[in-house]
């Protein structure tokens, strides 16, 4: 197996010479990429790994389309950098994904870009270039910790699996802080996160290992629920390679999957659960502390070292007060503070403490409950937005069979 690097980072050159080593690799190194055509020449290459920092953009996307026309079986891989301005970065995304080349996400170490290498070579890493045909991915994170954004993000799963005929997966990747277990009532015989360490180290976890060990809460018929990380002396434990590898098993195991994360920025889990998500959701309060220091230093300071970009997420804010006082912040003033799209917004609801504590924090959703429609809206939006198929009731079914019934009659 010949395969070719483009690419002047000499660690980086290191490490993946070094760690990708499964197989016997003919390695072919180039700092330039009229060397990288001339010694495409001289013999056949079944890999290409380029990095996007040797060239400009023009120039960049005129060498995939010569390498992808003259090579078509050649298997490319790009590797984005976070080194150009937050608007150039997305065009280098966006043309990744429409010449469907697979790629590797900005702000990621250079072991991290190895593993990410070595399993893309051995055949299991991720094929962007079909991910559009898979399930999609929806990741929420708070701009604060404990302000509602389990509850925001369950709630939104349940609508899902309610209002659509999809398979829908929950992960909870809160891995210091995990509680959904208790506010469900499940609190013995549960199976969490941790139990698939060793699937996940190993990168064996499959689809139908991930829907057996998965909750399914018969109050939601088609919900599947992995619950979180009960070890969380062990939460830094938990590896990019080894996230990824669950958030892509999850992909293909269920039609929709909503995932979330810790607030703070210092696992894998929040990181990667962000840079896989199809749809980037960020929670936050009226509290000026939140939605502004909070988001700005999370959102917009860390998350652009990564890549991600502010205006790459949506809005929901919770805790609200429809009559808030003129003294009191509003989500006009989110809005205002943030500049980002409002998904969606969950009221303060006084009994919502004492139901988690309670274990019946289903009883939040259903039709009689205030939350029921305001998570039912976000997952409408949801629906819309990724034409998910919607649940035929059966005052519906019997609705159009009379109609039926009748015209037969008739003629």
């Amino acid at each position: 197996m010949h395969i070719g690097l483009l690419s002047t980072d000499q660690r980086l050159i290191d490490e993946i010479t070094n760690v990708v080593y499964s197989k016997p690799l003919n390695w072919m190194i180039c700092s330039a990429a009229d060397d990288l055509r001339s010694k495409l020449t001289e013999m056949p290459y079944s890999h290409m790994i380029i990095s996007d920092r040797e060239m400009d953009f023009g120039d960049f996307e005129e060498f995939l389309e010569e390498l992808q026309h003259q090579y078509a079986g050649l298997k490319i891989i790009v590797l984005l950098s976070n080194y150009h301005d937050a608007s150039i970065n997305e065009k280098y995304l966006k043309m990744c994904k429409l010449m469907k080349l697979d790629y590797v996400q900005p702000g990621r170490s250079t072991a991290v870009i190895a593993d990410d290498i070595r399993a893309w070579v051995d055949g299991s890493g991720v094929d962007h270039a079909n991910q559009q045909s898979s399930g999609k991915l929806i990741t929420f994170i708070g701009s604060t910790p404990n302000i509602g954004t389990t509850l925001a993000s369950f709630g939104v799963a349940h609508a899902l699996a309610l209002e659509t005929s999809m398979k829908v997966g929950y992960l909870c990747l809160n891995l210091k802080s995990s509680k959904l277990h208790r506010y469900l009532g499940r609190d013995e015989h549960v199976f969490t996160l941790d139990g698939l360490r060793a699937e996940l180290k190993a990168q064996s976890l499959t689809p139908e290992r991930l829907q057996q060990v998965c909750d399914k809460p018969k109050e939601a018929h088609g919900l599947h629920i992995l619950y979180g990380n009960m070890l969380r002396e062990q939460a830094e434990f938990f590896t990019p390679s080894e996230i990824i590898h669950l958030l892509r098993v999850a992909r293909g195991t269920f039609d929709v999957c909503i995932i979330e994360v810790s607030a703070y920025w210092d696992n894998a889990a929040t990181v990667c659960g962000l840079l896989e998500a199809d749809s980037k959701i960020v929670v936050t309060t009226a509290d000026i502390a939140h939605f502004q220091e909070d988001f700005s230093r999370w959102i917009r300071q860390v998350g652009a070292v990564f890549g991600l970009q502010p205006d790459g997420f949506e809005l929901m804010a919770v805790q609200t007060d429809r009559h808030a006082k003129h003294s009191e912040f509003t989500i006009k003033d989110i809005r205002k503070e943030t500049q980002l799209h409002l998904i969606g917004q969950v009221s303060r609801h006084a009994d919502a403490l004492s139901r988690c504590n309670q274990g019946k924090l289903l009883d939040m959703f259903v039709p009689t409950h205030a939350m029921h429609e305001e998570v039912r809206a976000v997952s409408r939006k949801f629906i819309d937005y990724y034409k998910l198929p919607r649940k035929v009731s059966l005052r519906q079914v019997t609705w159009l069979q009379k109609m039926i019934t009748g015209r037969r009659a008739a003629t």
